[in-house]
């Protein structure tokens, strides 16, 4: 671990606590998505390590590995005509100044000859409104018993969107090691107090994030997309370069074979009706189908950096 004299280790943990280290299972009432996810001889896993950065007028004053970590899974039917996206990331607050926070973001895909016909989602994530370092600081080791968490079911197509959202709380000691027990506390949540809105799919959009952006990763000439996230169409946008010292890095953990090339992704996200944009990076080996991401690098606020590196 590297540590900069510039920041101390006690106000990196204030502005970690700001941060939402993952966003946004689909519940089977929705008829896409099964609780296990398409049976499938295709189920191909990745696990990460989660690193923090904080920053200051885009300079790096200080940086600890380890706060947390992650998971991607992709996993297809053996018949090809459904596919499984799944990125869970967390903290683990003996490591993260006593922070704990989890999200996870499952979709599942209907796939046709002309790409998706028909996507489902659902997105957990630990409820975090600490907009500043105070507010950072006071989110740090508190005594409350209960944690708040949000979660979201949205299914998209033949010509409408559906999307519920609901808010519970749960035990804090309920966490990242009993996620089975918060999926089904989720789904209880939006079965008896989610709010359902429907909504005309708009033309071209029939995908959600991740699938998406799956099949932009699959098509090394493709730079942009649509999805459709909680009602509202977004754009993505991608643009690529191969990256040859992350390439050495990733060659030399035993990650990718040697001579095999890395392709940096650097990725903008934004509603079609207009707002900022959000950036993400991602580094994946070159000419992959399913291209599970070597490293995924976000920036949830302006003064903090997450990335997740994947482990051997």
């Amino acid at each position: 671990m590297k540590v900069r004299n510039l920041c101390s280790r006690r106000m990196f943990g204030r502005i970690l606590a700001g941060a939402v280290l993952a966003r946004t299972t689909n519940a089977a009432r929705n008829g896409l998505i099964q609780r296990g996810g398409p049976v499938s001889n295709l189920n191909l896993q990745r696990r990460y390590r989660a690193d923090a950065e904080v920053l200051m007028l885009g300079m790096s004053m200080l940086r600890r590995e380890g706060v947390g970590g992650g998971n991607v899974l992709w996993r297809e039917s053996e018949a090809g005509t459904d596919r499984l996206l799944e990125f869970t990331g967390f903290s683990e607050p003996e490591h993260a100044a006593g922070l704990s926070r989890f999200g996870l973001i499952r979709e599942q895909a209907r796939l046709g000859e002309n790409g998706c016909t028909e996507s489902a989602y659902f997105g957990l994530m630990t409820s975090a409104k600490e907009e500043s370092a105070n507010d950072a600081k006071k989110a740090l080791h508190s005594n409350a018993k209960q944690q708040a968490y949000t979660v979201i079911d949205g299914k998209i197509g033949a010509g409408e969107t559906k999307t519920a959202t609901a808010h519970f709380t749960a035990p804090v000691a309920v966490s990242v090691e009993h996620r089975k027990e918060l999926v089904e506390r989720a789904r209880q949540a939006l079965a008896t107090t989610g709010q359902t809105a429907a909504r005309p799919t708009e033309a071209e959009v029939s995908q959600s994030f991740l699938q998406a952006l799956a099949d932009l990763l699959r098509r090394p000439d493709a730079t942009s997309g649509r999805y459709s996230y909680g009602g509202r169409p977004y754009h993505i946008r991608l643009s690529r370069s191969a990256d040859q010292k992350a390439a050495a890095s990733f060659q030399e953990k035993g990650l990718i074979p040697s001579g095999t090339e890395v392709i940096r992704v650097s990725g903008r996200v934004r509603r079609v009706a207009g707002g900022k944009d959000t950036e993400f990076r991602l580094w994946i080996p070159a000419g992959s189908d399913r291209p599970l991401p070597l490293r995924i690098e976000y920036q949830p606020k302006s003064y903090l950096r997450l990335t997740f590196e994947a482990q051997a």
